[in-house]
Order: structure tokens, then sequence, then C-alpha cells
């Protein structure tokens, strides 16, 4: 029976033991997850405050893009952010409400809508949004008011100068009054000394009177002097808008005049040559019937015509093209649209010469591409002979808002056609010289100019200028052309859809006001 005991004793061990490892196993598996929900529950915790930060900056930054732009003194993306996230009845609307209040509030106004229109540069519309971000905010409003305070500080002097003179007239009353006083008390004691005071207290309170009534005489004719400059100056400004609208108008005149003449002039142009078939198996290489002999050489371009076109004229191949209006929209332009424009690269012989289609030079390939026997032309060059020309004017002729005249003169120059004369909008003159052997003076884009330009005055003398220029060359019998009907009718590449934007830009280098013009261009070379 002993024996069974001692038996058992290891296993009861083994139990215990087996109980206690279980409950300590237990109770460290507790702490552990019960450590890892507070490690969670902190983690959300944090999470959350880097959010609720987060939005906080994000709604401190829309707050003071909202003050800078009503400042006035606006980041390049504020206005972009502002005018994208505004909303009706959002915290923008809010804020800015809430300025305009405050504003009204300083200024002892009943509400927002009470304030002078010079403080209503920033409001709420109808629908509970903030309008579109303004181009001037607060201190260009102060700047204008600083202005007026020059006119204001006058008006305070004046009134200033009535209150001396006020002052001067009622300390006479006094002084009369005292000597009346005195007249009172000594009348039977010096009859003729009071007299005399009274005479001379009544004599200086004439004179001061007559010197008030001087001074305000004097004043008001300051005042009558201030206002009639002002109607002046209004009266100018009337005559200078008119002025504006009839330069403009006589600057459309001139340029319908320009491309009815433009029609004239290239009235009689012949073709060159013609293509003699299309290369099989090259990407647009065509023979042509030009070689060594009429002093052909790569880079010279032509405009391909049907062979009809001697009969039909210009006319048949003017067509009506869609092009934006640089306003979002888009605008008719009556275009010249050749079959399409080539570009000789290798002279093979006399009477021979390879050409390539120009890229893109062809509206409708399949049904009016260049083909077999299609008359060749070019508007200056004609076997061996090409004709002066001068360039005066913006020629942008890739769309990119610069200047590329210096581009148009080197190509020129490598055709073989002289350019004689540039006109140089830096230092508003020719470089080179218009003659009588000059054929052509082409005009590129004109500074476009409006009443609201504030750089109308400069812009006008430019234009004032460059007509100068093209005046002293039609003096000399030469014709003008526009760039758009010269190149068409040489083969010469550029861009139709130039819009009015890219044009202000290119004519921005030439102003002094605005930027600082680029790269000279190179003189033209001597007339051969």
């Amino acid at each position: 029976m002993a024996k069974s005991k001692e038996t058992n004793i290891p296993l009861i061990f083994a139990l215990v033991f087996f109980v206690l490892t279980t409950i300590a196993f237990g109770v460290m598996w507790y702490l552990s997850f019960s450590e890892m929900e507070t490690h969670i529950a902190a983690k959300k915790a944090a999470e959350k405050d880097a959010k609720d930060v987060s939005n906080q900056k994000a709604e401190s930054e829309r707050l003071a893009r909202v003050y800078r732009i009503y400042l006035g003194i606006p980041d390049p993306e504020d206005v972009n952010t502002i005018d994208t996230e505004s909303k009706p009845n959002d915290k923008i609307a809010a804020e800015v409400k809430k300025i305009n209040d405050a504003m009204a509030k300083q200024i002892n106004l009943a509400d927002a809508a009470a304030a002078p229109e010079e403080l209503k540069f920033w409001q709420i519309d109808a629908g509970g949004k903030a309008n579109k971000s303004p181009t001037e905010g607060l201190v260009h409003q102060i700047a204008k008011f600083k202005n007026k305070d020059v006119a204001y500080a006058a008006a305070d002097k004046e009134r200033d100068s009535y209150k001396t003179q006020v002052t001067a007239m009622t300390k006479a009353v006094t002084d009369l009054k005292a000597e009346v006083d005195k007249f009172s008390a000594e009348t039977k004691a010096l009859p003729g000394k009071v007299t005399k005071g009274i005479n001379d207290a009544i004599a200086g309170f004439d004179n001061r009177t007559a010197l008030y009534v001087q001074d305000r005489a004097r004043d008001e004719k300051i005042i009558a002097d201030v206002k009639e400059e002002r109607d002046r100056a209004k009266r100018e400004l009337v005559k200078e808008k008119e002025k504006v609208a009839t330069l403009t108008e006589t600057n459309q005149t001139l340029t319908d005049k320009s491309r009815a003449g433009e029609q004239q002039t290239f009235s009689y142009d012949e073709p060159q040559g013609k293509i003699l078939r299309k290369v099989p198996g090259t990407d647009g290489v065509v023979e042509i019937s030009l070689g060594s002999s009429s002093g052909v050489r790569p880079g010279l371009t032509f405009t391909v015509l049907p062979t009809d076109f001697p009969e039909k004229g210009r006319q048949s191949r003017v067509r009506m093209l869609r092009v934006p209006d640089g306003k979002g929209a888009y605008k008719s332009v009556e275009t010249f649209v050749p079959k399409g424009s080539i570009e000789v690269f290798e002279v093979v012989n006399e009477r021979l010469s390879l050409a390539r289609i120009t890229a893109g030079s062809e509206l409708d390939p399949i049904r009016d591409g260049v083909a077999q026997g299609d008359l060749i032309y070019n508007s200056v060059w004609r076997k061996g002979v090409a004709d002066h020309i001068a360039l005066v004017g913006i020629f942008d002729v890739n769309g990119d808002g610069s200047d590329d005249i210096e581009t148009v003169v080197k190509d020129l120059i490598k055709m073989g056609i002289p350019v004689d004369a540039y006109f140089d909008m830096k230092k508003r003159a020719w470089v080179g010289q218009v003659t009588e052997r000059t054929r052509y003076i082409v005009e590129g884009y004109f500074p476009l100019n409006s009443l609201n330009d504030p750089n109308r005055d400069e812009k006008t003398e430019l234009l004032v200028a460059m007509g100068k220029a093209v005046t002293e060359g039609k003096q000399k019998g030469v014709n003008t052309v526009n760039f758009r009907d010269f190149f068409s009718r040489m083969g010469y590449k550029f861009r139709l859809d130039v819009t009015d934007d890219k044009v202000n830009q290119a004519t921005a280098p030439y102003l002094k006001n605005v930027a600082v013009g680029g790269g000279a261009v190179p003189p033209p070379p001597p007339p051969p």
C-alpha cells in the first residue's frame, strides 16, 4: 500500500506543475493582449490627431490665401486654388463676408452693402459663393485713396484758412465790445478819447472784414480752378478714349486695304515649274522640272497648286478655316490654301531636282494632295532671280509666343531670297536699307492695342514708328504684303492659329516697361 502512494507522487507533481504552468501562461497571454489593445487604441488616437492637425493646416493655408488675395499680395497659385475650391456657403465665402463686415464696422457703416464702391472689390454672390478673386486688393485701394488725400489736404488747408479768418473776426468783435464797455465807463470823463477809440476799433474791424472778403474770394477762385482742372482732365480723358477708338478703326481700315492690296500684288504670279512624278517607294518625295540651270538649291520651297489654277485664279483656293480666337472660342479666317508645299533637298542635274512634301502642308492628302502634273509657285523666286524683300512686325511662325524674325531671316537667306532690311522693334528703326530694288515689305503681326491695356501709350508709339517705316518704303514704290499670303505662296511653313495672347507675349520684350528683348537679329547681307 505504501508503495502505491510513492508511485503516484510524481504524477501528482506533474499534474500540479501543469496546472500552475497553464495559469501562468493564461495570465501572460491576457496581459499581452491587454497591452496590444492599449497600443492599438493609442495608434488610432494619434492618427485622428494627425488628421485633425492636417485639416487644421489645410484650413489655415486656405484662410491665408484668402487674406493674401484680399490684401492684394497673392502668391502665383493663391488665385487659382481659391477660385477652384470656392463653393456656395463655404468657409471661403464666410471669411470674405467676415472681412467685409469688419471693414464696414470700422468705418461706421450698417453693413458691407453700404461700403464705398472702391471697397466692394470682393463680394459674395446671390448663391452664397465668393466671386472670382479680384485682380486688385486692399493695398491697391489704399494707394488710390492716398492720391485722393492730396486733394483732401488742399481742401483742409482752405478750411483752416477760413477758420483763421473767423477767429480773427471774432477777436475783432470782442475788441469792439471791450471798446464799447470802455466808452460806457469813460463817456462823461473822456468823451473825445472814447469816441476816437470806437472809431479806431470800427476802422480795424472794417479792415479785417475787407481782408476776410478778399481772402475768401481768393480761396473760392482756387477751388473753382481746381474744379476746372478736374473737368479739363475728364474732357482730356474722353478725347483720349475717342482717339484710341479712332486709331483702332483706322488700323482696321489700313489692314483691310493692305489685304486688298496683297491680292492685287500677287495677281500676276506665274508657275515656275511642275511636279514630274512622285518617286515610288519613298515617303513624300517628288521630282520637279527645275535644276541647277535655274539656280535651284537645297532649302528652296514652293507652293503646289492644281493645273487649272491659272484659269480659275486665287479665289478658287480660298477657304474659311476655324482657328482659336485666344478667348476659348473659334473664329473664321479667310485663308489661301494650296494643295501643299515642298522643299528641295537635292539638285540632280540641270533640269531635275528632288523635293520632299512638307509634313502637314496637305489639307486633304487623299482628295486634294500633291499629284503628278501640279504646278509649283514661289512668290519671290523666278528661275535664278529672287526678289528683294524687307520684314516688319512680329513673326511668330510656330505659335510659341516669341518673335521668330531671326529664324525667318536665316531661312529666307538660305533659300537664296535677299533680305534687304528688317525693322528692329527695340531700336524702332530699319536695320539695313529699303531701296527701289526692294519689291515687297512683308508685314508680320502688329502689336495689339486696347482701351484698357496698361501699355497702351507705348504700344501706340511703337505702332506709329512701324507705320512710319512702312510709309517710307511705300514712298519708294515698294508694295506691302501680309506674311500669311506671302509665305503661303512660296511654301514656307507657319502656323495659322496664333492667338492674340501669343502676339501680346511676343510684343512684350519690345516694350520698355515690361521686359528686356531677346538676342539681336544679325543684319542682312548686302544685296548681290
